[in-house]
């Protein structure tokens, strides 16, 4: 498919219905709205919709960890991308990488040093997808999902 002209822009509380949308299309077990309800107010800097023609064709999640080690006298930050999704019509035609270009972009505005996500073991697309972007597989956690563990990928921003 080829790129599409997309505008990325905050997300705003009416966009709720369409990201809901897209986000039950693309995920067998869905957020709750009151999850991203509850982002939208935690990181509202960090939680973006991409626009196609006006209609929502995806969105990304992102929020920023402190990490302090133990002993140290300084921090670091590195920026989680919680969660994304494009609508099924319009993905691999740069929607994702608009949005996560948004997302990384604001992780470094503040000053964070690496990105992380995490990600289903089977889904080897969106592993492609990320490796291609330069985030390598670090890790696993057993039984992140109801039924499959998820891959740990970083990259240095």
């Amino acid at each position: 498919m080829s790129q599409l002209s997309v505008e990325v822009r905050p997300f705003k509380s009416d966009d709720l219905g369409e990201v809901r949308r897209i986000e039950g299309g693309a995920f067998t077990d869905p957020w709750p709205d009151s999850f991203f309800t509850y982002m939208h107010q935690r990181e509202p800097d960090l939680f973006f919709v991409a626009l196609h023609g006006g209609a929502i064709a995806g969105f990304v999640v992102g929020e920023l960890r402190e990490i302090m080690f133990s002993g140290l006298s300084h921090q670091f930050k590195v920026g989680h991308v919680v969660n994304i999704a494009v609508d099924g019509s319009v993905r691999r035609s740069g929607v994702g990488n608009r949005l996560m270009d948004e997302v990384e972009d604001r992780f470094k505005q503040r000053n964070a040093t690496r990105a992380t996500l995490e990600i289903r073991e089977s889904n080897v697309g969106a592993r492609q997808f990320y490796k291609n972007r330069g985030y390598q597989e670090i890790g696993r956690v057993r039984a992140y999902y109801k039924d499959e563990d998820a891959l740990i990928m970083s990259k240095n921003l």
